[in-house]
């Protein structure tokens, strides 16, 4: 391991944690400062700047770039996520030194195929298949606009996934994710990489748990609509379980949706310690989802802290987690393992399996490792 420093792009200011996108960046700059490595971090912001004491204590320097989103960026080639996440300013502190650049998602590659940069050594972490990720939202989008807006950058970030040839490597969050870069990108070196998180043990809670619990950023589209089957489709199979639903939310269309359900608790915005308690107390955490797209951490989070995990297979798509968790695809199929789990205590053998796989694959110190060796 020769490198010493690394500027990493970052497509926001991943603290506080709060969403899976900040909570793996988070927590490999954490990672990557434990182990010596000297961090120049970039990140963009689209509202108020705010300076985070506990981000620039891991960093050598942090430089913050406004996001530009006006609709004249919509005019663009290139996709507004990209082009959004443009600055003048970046370019000349990477040409500072010529020292390794960590660019973390595809949207914050907009400088990636630069002439300036073309001897630099260039790193793309990977964290969704981003055209597949945006058409997804454009289905599950409930306005007309956001609609639009996603399947338009759906089709620009298609084509602009074609500058990861200027990268010298991708790490890639999912295995499915790493198979389709070997076969789009043949000569270009493809790392698997999981998402890093907050969690260093197994802690499983003890006896049975009161309730079943879906949570997660309900403001993205792909939450919203696991939510709202959660409380339409499944919740009403077993009238007698209580269920919670709980996550970031700014709008107050689910609260129509959960508000006909008797069965169904709805906790918005809970602050850190309450979601922490949530999932102590849950005997079930319930996480579906209609995209196979990158890792969602709030499933590692689950497998860390939590009593019996049940998914869909598309939850587990791309990762190791599958032989921790209880799956099922069908709606009523669903309804029935949470049924016959409800009063089922986690055994000590489910406990041993979840913490030799999660050390094996999901250690953040081994994590940070192989992105060093790979640089």
């Amino acid at each position: 391991m020769t490198t010493k420093h690394i500027h990493i792009i970052v497509f926001d200011i991943p603290y506080p944690a709060t969403y899976g996108g900040a909570i793996d960046v988070f927590y490999r700059i954490k990672s990557l400062a434990q182990l010596g490595i000297a961090i120049t971090l970039h990140c963009f912001y689209k509202d108020e700047l705010h300076h985070y004491e506990q981000l620039e204590s891991l960093c050598r320097k942090v430089y913050y770039y406004p996001r530009h989103t006006t609709w004249k960026q919509m005019l663009h080639m290139r996709p507004y996520a990209v082009v959004s996440r443009r600055d003048q300013s970046l370019l000349k502190h990477l040409l500072q030194d010529n020292d390794p650049i960590l660019f973390e998602g595809l949207v914050s590659c907009d400088l990636l195929s630069h002439p300036l940069l073309a001897n630099r050594k260039k790193y793309l972490r990977e964290c969704n298949i981003e055209h597949d990720y945006y058409y997804a939202l454009s289905k599950a989008a409930r306005s007309c606009n956001s609609k639009l807006y996603f399947l338009v950058d759906a089709i620009r970030l298609r084509f602009f996934e074609r500058n990861v040839r200027h990268a010298s490597a991708v790490f890639a969050i999912a295995h499915q994710d790493e198979q389709h870069f070997r076969s789009h990108y043949p000569n270009l070196p493809v790392i698997y990489l999981p998402a890093a998180h907050p969690d260093s043990e197994v802690v499983v809670p003890s006896g049975i748990g009161s309730y079943i619990l879906y949570h997660g950023n309900l403001d993205v589209a792909e939450n919203y609509d696991a939510a709202r089957i959660i409380a339409s489709d499944i919740a009403t199979q077993l009238p007698d379980t209580q269920f919670i639903i709980a996550g970031r939310y700014h709008n107050h269309v689910l609260d129509d949706i959960i508000g006909k359900q008797a069965n169904v608790q709805w906790i918005p915005n809970p602050d850190s310690n309450q979601m922490k308690q949530l999932i102590v107390d849950a005997q079930i955490h319930l996480l579906i989802t209609r995209q196979a797209t990158g890792l969602k951490l709030k499933l590692l989070n689950v497998l860390y802290n939590g009593r019996h995990v049940v998914v869909n297979s598309a939850m587990v798509t791309g990762t190791e987690l599958a032989s921790v968790c209880h799956i099922a695809d069908d709606k009523r199929e669903l309804a029935d393992l949470c049924r016959q789990l409800s009063a089922t205590p986690v055994t000590a053998q489910q406990i041993a399996q979840r913490k030799q796989l999660l050390a094996q694959y999901y250690d953040n110190k081994q994590l940070g490792l192989t992105l060093l060796n790979n640089l």
